[in-house]
């Protein structure tokens, strides 16, 4: 039995891309954490938590347990520290992402959530507490999805729509065509609800709720403290136009207002893209613009770009067929995505968010796909019209929504050599930033004009310069950043080796890495009165692959050397993104 068949029947990894907030399946065990943070077992019979064998993962590089983390700490456990985490990140941490992928116990045997996103969501909370010698770091996590799981453990079947679970080969026509017509009722309870991608607080802050997204049109609200989910809100009751079922998991806030900012993505004859705003103040919400058209191709966008005075929808090179209607069919959303064609244009359209002009410009560019926006802003021009600069990481096809199923991301997987190494494979999985100009938007107001134009490609890096999952200092948010920080592949593991940071004039890269050491999604947390823009923090969830523990690392983001970790005993998923809430807003 190798170290993969052992996991099959221990933990599991964590959740979230997912499109629906319904797939998942996995393996659910009971697993929890003694008082003072120790792994006290599998409450099932025979189960033993095994060591992991390094020299049987790709490159030596074990990564199993970011993906197997269904290890839960409901209540608070104090972590031990090396070193002193600085009183400036004083505050919570929150990660959020898929937790495990197997379930084993189930009415007909066994099954495995296939693919990264559709992994069952798991959120966790480090929260940082100021002390004489430095801070103290307290651990905690809860499952999202107890019932969804439940269910699959009953009826061994996953029903949904997922993003990209593989569908029974032996399903006939008559089948798919039942499953499309008579779709499994939505189970408005929010532990039957997969959304675990993005994490932020409720735009009314009293409420003390955190708010999670996917690609859906939904969002699931979650206790602050207890991290209990305790509510779902679908879009179409923020307005009634919103009624189409996909959205962007990463939400655009505006760093003056904290308006809140999205699209909403309706099928049919006709799809339409609606931009829409949500006030922080009055949590009113308002539709800035609907695009429609035969360029606005229905896609799967997981992120946009929001400037001073503009909202940015960019569409890629990711169309479903059938007008969306593919979807149904194929009930996973990337089979449903049709092949990339290097031939077609990405279509842009930039969108007055202040004075109700809506769409006044739009742009085409080359194929391409993206995940992440990095940032975007403006510099004015001459006769009223200005250049809107949007930043992308992006790629030459869709071959990294297939890099992304589990088999090939979790070192001892079958396929973990196939987009790894020096395989030629990994060219189309690189990572590309690029800065793209829109130039002469006329600067929005009543006699706006609409124009229509190429972007062009005013600067590029490619990897390892540069990796994915980018972040900035938020306060450079809508303007000209210097620095972004990512996690970066080189080709040592099967899935991450890397924090990089980059420096966008120069071209110039640091990194830090550890073998067998995956890092998670850094997250920037500024010093008080900042002197310069690198002036701060970064916060990224780590697992040491030889002892298949994690622990909270933090590095000086001006020269990428680590200032402390605080270690846990247990594996914590690797997870898609976080958020860090400073202490003067608990």
């Amino acid at each position: 039995m190798n170290v993969y068949e052992v996991l099959q029947g221990s933990q599991g990894i964590a959740n979230t891309y997912i499109y629906l907030p319904l797939l998942k399946l996995l393996a659910y065990r009971s697993h929890r954490l003694s008082a003072n943070g120790n792994d006290i077992g599998y409450e099932e019979e025979g189960s033993t938590r095994i060591p992991l064998e390094s020299s049987r993962h790709f490159g030596d590089w074990p990564n199993v347990g970011a993906f197997e983390a269904i290890l839960e700490q409901r209540d608070p456990i104090e972590l031990p520290v090396h070193g002193q985490f600085p009183s400036e990140i004083a505050g919570v941490l929150y990660r959020t992402g898929p937790a495990h992928f197997k379930l084993n116990d189930i009415a007909n045997g066994a099954i495995s959530v296939h693919h990264w996103f559709d992994g069952f969501s798991c959120l966790y909370r480090f929260e940082i507490v100021p002390s004489e010698d430095g801070c103290r770091i307290f651990y905690s996590s809860r499952q999202q999805v107890d019932k969804l799981v439940e269910h699959v453990r009953q009826t061994g079947a996953i029903e949904q729509i997922t993003f990209a679970q593989r569908q029974d080969p032996c399903a006939g026509f008559f089948k798919k065509l039942k499953t499309m017509f008579f779709s499994t009722p939505e189970n408005p309870n929010p532990e039957h609800r997969n959304v675990g991608v993005t994490i932020h607080p409720e735009i009314k802050a009293e409420s003390r709720k955190l708010v999670s997204r996917t690609d859906y049109g939904m969002t699931k609200e979650i206790d602050f403290d207890t991290l209990e989910p305790v509510g779902i809100t679908e879009q179409k009751s923020l307005h009634p136009e919103l009624k189409g079922p996909l959205s962007c998991a990463h939400v655009q806030i505006d760093p003056v207002t904290g308006d809140y900012f999205n699209y909403n993505l309706s099928f049919g004859y006709t799809a339409s893209y609606k931009i829409f705003r949500t006030s922080a103040s009055t949590g009113q919400t308002d539709i800035l613009a609907s695009i429609a058209g035969p360029e606005a191709k229905p896609a799967y966008i997981h992120s946009f770009c929001l400037t001073e005075n503009f909202v940015v929808l960019c569409i890629p090179i990711a169309h479903f067929k059938g007008k969306g209607a593919s979807i149904l069919w194929e009930r996973n959303m990337l089979d449903a995505i049709a092949p990339f064609d290097p031939n077609a244009n990405v279509q842009w359209y930039v969108v007055d968010r202040k004075h109700g002009n809506g769409v006044v410009a739009r742009y085409t560019s080359d194929a391409m796909f993206t995940f992440h926006s990095v940032n975007a802003y403006e510099v004015p021009g001459s006769q009223g019209r200005t250049d809107v600069f949007c930043e992308f990481i992006e790629f030459s096809s869709l071959d990294v929504l297939h890099r992304l199923y589990y088999e090939n991301l979790v070192s001892s997987g079958p396929g973990a050599h196939k987009y790894s190494g020096n395989d030629i494979d990994r060219l189309s999985i690189t990572p590309r930033f690029k800065r793209y100009k829109l130039g002469n938007v006329q600067q929005p107001n009543a006699s706006a004009e609409m124009r229509v134009g190429r972007a062009t490609v005013e600067f590029e890096l490619v990897a390892p310069l540069i990796g994915e999952l980018p972040v900035i200092n938020p306060a450079y948010s809508t303007k000209q950043a210097r620095f972004v920080y990512t996690i970066l592949d080189t080709g040592l593991s099967s899935y991450v080796d890397s924090l990089a940071k980059t420096d966008l004039i120069t071209g110039e890269t640091l990194t830090w890495s550890t073998p067998k050491h995956t890092p998670g999604e850094a997250v920037f947390v500024a010093r008080n009165d900042p002197l310069y823009e690198d002036d701060g923090y970064l916060l990224s969830v780590v697992l040491n692959g030889e002892t298949d523990t994690s622990y909270l690392l933090c590095l000086d983001a001006r020269d990428m050397k680590e200032i402390a970790r605080a270690s846990a005993n247990v594996p914590v998923a690797i997870g898609f993104h976080g958020h860090h809430l400073a202490q003067t807003k608990l």
